[in-house]
């Protein structure tokens, strides 16, 4: 009977903590990170072989999760955390190129084509004139200060990837903080355990991670890189950037021969011009004497050593000189920082931009003119254009890139993947780089078709500077207009008082332009049929459709993963969030279960007091 009393009074303590624990339950639904706790209750051991019980215990309680679920919600919010930084900086961009009825650089386009063509009708009309300045200016501005708000999103972008990694570096401090008192204790608190769940999932929205705890040694990763080991030891994050310039080898495929001279033979008046940027350019001509070494002796130019001269000749430009510098091949770098190349023989033209990275990227183009007199225009019999190559040559490069104790991450989704892919401009997910690179291509583009051209019937002519680079006809009939200069939108200028200097023919031909549809926009010229040959409007206002549908389909994409998200979100919460109504009928339980213990109770203490009524 005692045994049996026993019993009941296990069944009442397990009952009170059962429904204390379904109190605290209640109490915590809508605690962040909380995860319902259950009793584990037990039977206790017997002492003997009797065949009945000795009653129940609460050994302790326990939290509900799942190690499968939780890393699967992880890798779902970080994917959406992706999709919901990139719209915010394509929704960025996207008002960037927002236009109204009367401004925006279309209009500003369409107005700089119809003062062209007001000009036309009366060349001589000085508000024309005025006129044609002002929204030339205007057009210039315009793109400038498309691209200049491109690059302050940039901007904005790279200090929200910093402050981001700070978040991260906080996160894994506390998180260590953590682990350092769950050591302090033989059973892990379920309070702490809940608050470092809550901490990964906050640090998931970053980056990728993942993390494991096997025999009380917890280790956390990000992308590919231990951030948190043996508990305890972090690694703080780091932003990294790195700046590579451009480099243009004018070279053949085997890599060793210059491309300059193929199938040329450089003799008599012949010469070699380098062309920067629309804006400037050095010859060298077949027969003259340079000091190439720059050590007081001159050389004749000839076929042995034009490369070294060319070299010269950019270095020594005052203009050139301010925005690249000219290799005979390949350099080798000096513990001091200096660059020495072979210069015992011509070896291929390199030329390197002066400023690292995107910002000091440039055009450049090679002609070769074979003539038989240069002071003969009409004596021109060949001329060729000569690009880099393009597989051996590459663009001023931004890294940005995410490090842990020199070690590069590398991770695949997340706020930070999404900021550093915009701010790397190798990246093929880069949309601020396209965006630029198509505002540039626009500027060269006007900048090379207003420059030059020759005129070839009555309403036909070959158009711009570069095209009319390989016209071997009488170099008389290349006419200059000079109205736009630059290679890209930062080096592109209206120079305004050649405005001055247009005639009807000049005039003629730059009408023309508001109604062509078939211009390249590939930076070779008007003479190589692009593969997408359009308008200057169409151009610019496939950008913007560019820019929208890209918006757009982001947009779906982040819907997508917002639904998969909250299905997992769902799943998850199903099995760890507390619910009410599973509680309310636990507390019914256990408050029966209570009840009836105490009951036993009673009924033995009435046993009891009966028995020992009968000893009296």
């Amino acid at each position: 009977m005692l045994n049996a009393l026993n019993v009941a009074q296990s069944g009442l303590y397990a009952s009170k903590i059962a429904v204390e624990n379904v109190s605290n339950n209640i109490a915590n639904e809508n605690t962040p990170g909380y995860k319902k706790r259950v009793i584990d209750q037990t039977e206790l051991e017997h002492l003997d072989s009797r065949f009945y019980g000795r009653g129940v215990q609460a050994s302790g309680a326990y939290r509900i999760t799942s190690i499968y679920m939780s890393q699967n919600l992880m890798r779902e919010t970080t994917r959406e955390s992706y999709y919901t930084q990139r719209n915010e900086m394509l929704g960025d961009i996207e008002a960037i190129f927002k236009e109204t009825d009367t401004s925006g650089l279309s209009k500003d386009l369409t107005r700089y084509l119809q003062s062209i063509e007001n000009l036309r009708s009366s060349p001589n009309s000085e508000i024309y004139k005025s006129d044609l300045i002002t929204h030339g200016s205007l057009l210039v501005n315009s793109m400038k200060t498309l691209y200049e708000d491109i690059e302050k999103a940039e901007a904005l972008t790279k200090t929200s990837m910093q402050d981001n990694v700070n978040n991260v570096n906080a996160i894994l401090k506390e998180i260590g903080k953590i682990n350092e008192q769950l050591g302090q204790h033989k059973i892990a608190s379920n309070d702490l355990l809940d608050r470092r769940d809550q901490l990964e999932l906050e640090l998931s929205k970053y980056a990728n991670i993942s993390s494991e705890d096997i025999n009380g040694t917890y280790t956390l990763k990000i992308g590919n890189v231990v951030a948190i080991g043996n508990n305890t030891v972090i690694r703080d994050i780091t932003v990294e950037d790195s700046f590579t310039p451009q480099q243009d080898r004018y070279l053949n495929s085997d890599g060793k021969t210059s491309s300059i001279l193929n199938g040329v033979t450089f003799d008599n008046d012949d010469t070699i011009t380098y062309k920067l940027n629309n804006t400037s350019e050095v010859s060298i001509q077949y027969g003259e004497s340079i000091d190439i070494d720059g050590d007081g002796t001159f050389e004749t130019v000839d076929e042995t050593n034009y490369l070294r001269a060319l070299v010269s000749k950019i270095n020594n430009d005052p203009e050139l000189s301010k925005t690249v510098v000219a290799y005979n091949g390949t350099y080798t770098k000096n513990p001091d920082g200096s660059k020495t190349t072979n210069d015992l023989q011509d070896n291929y033209l390199l030329i390197e931009a002066k400023d690292p990275g995107e910002a000091g990227n440039f055009n450049g183009r090679i002609v070769v003119t074979e003539q038989t007199d240069i002071n003969d225009p009409t004596t021109v019999t060949n001329k060729s254009k000569v690009y880099r190559d393009e597989h051996q040559s590459k663009d001023g490069e931004n890294s940005v890139q995410i490090y842990a104790f020199d070690a590069p991450i590398s991770i695949s989704s997340g706020v930070l993947k999404a900021q550093s892919e915009n701010l790397t401009t190798d990246s093929y997910n880069n949309k601020f780089t396209v965006y630029k690179d198509k505002l540039d291509a626009l500027a060269r583009t006007l900048s090379d078709i207003t420059d030059k051209f020759v005129k070839t019937g009555d309403t036909t002519y070959i158009e711009g500077e570069i095209s009319t680079d390989g016209y071997t006809g009488d170099q008389n009939n290349i006419i200059s207009v000079g109205l736009f200069s630059g290679g890209n939108v930062k080096t592109l200028t209206f120079n305004e008082k050649n405005v001055h200097n247009l005639d009807q023919t000049k005039l003629d031909y730059l009408a023309t332009l508001q109604w062509k549809n078939n211009i390249s926009f590939e930076g070779k010229g008007q003479d190589i049929a692009g593969v997408n040959a359009s308008s200057f409007s169409e151009f610019y206002q496939e950008l913007r459709i560019n820019v929208s549908s890209d918006k757009e389909s982001n947009n779906f994409l982040l819907k997508t993963q917002k639904a998969v998200t909250q299905s997992v979100q769902s799943s998850y919460d199903n099995l760890t969030k507390v619910d009410k109504d599973e509680e309310m009928l636990n507390l019914i339980k256990f408050q029966s279960a209570y009840t009836a213990n105490a009951k036993i109770v009673t009924v033995i203490d009435e046993m009891l007091q009966t028995i020992l009524g009968l000893k009296r």
